[in-house]
């Protein structure tokens, strides 16, 4: 396991959802180059999955949640002062306005909520989401985590039998899908830090 380098102070900013076209099935991550298959991802979608992180990390010293609306004023301000910049540089100005060594910046591309109940459904919750590490002062990633999945029964896929045990062997909904998912990302950036 690849340790990070120190990083003390780490601002997390709320999830954003992946921007697609109508029709569009796939979406390339533009910081991993990681394709994923992709739908349109509800607002609520977004601010749940944002709650779920910002809990998943409160209290952990080193960071700090960065709430909606004060990036929503800095984006404002930075289209008001016609900055034309990279994703990476615009995730690089954030850190630095917050004062934050590195930048915790996640997208989801997929929430397909299940059709169905507990112990039936008919279409499974399916999420993908992104999670990057990336250090201000230069702008490079340090960590990143990918999770893509949809629930499958058991007798398809013997190798997601941990999923199955985390899930208490139900259908799960799509925001349980993606809590679990951010657990284990969390878990994997906690084990790299120093």
């Amino acid at each position: 396991m690849t340790k990070i380098p120190e990083v003390k102070r780490i601002a997390v900013l709320p999830l954003d959802r992946a921007r697609i076209k109508p029709g569009q099935e796939k979406a390339t991550c533009a910081l991993t180059d990681t394709v994923f298959d992709v739908s349109e991802v509800p607002e609520e979608a977004s601010l749940e999955l944002t709650r779920v992180l910002f809990d998943l990390l409160k209290n952990k010293s080193n960071f700090f949640p960065v709430p909606e609306g004060q990036c929503v004023g800095f984006l404002s301000s930075l289209i008001e002062s016609n900055v034309k910049a990279s994703q990476i540089r615009l995730i690089q100005a954030f850190g630095r306005d917050l004062g934050a060594d590195a930048v915790l910046y996640g997208v989801i591309y997929r929430y397909h909520e299940r059709m169905g109940g507990d112990y039936a459904a008919s279409k499974p919750a399916s999420v993908a989401f992104a999670l990057h590490l990336i250090r201000v002062q230069d702008g490079k990633v340090l960590w990143h985590y990918n999770f893509d999945e949809t629930q499958r029964p058991l007798t398809s896929n013997l190798f997601k039998f941990g999923l199955f045990k985390e899930t208490g062997m139900k259908w799960v909904t799509a925001e349980k899908l993606g809590e679990i998912g951010l657990k284990r990302a969390v878990q994997d950036l906690l084990n790299r830090l120093p």
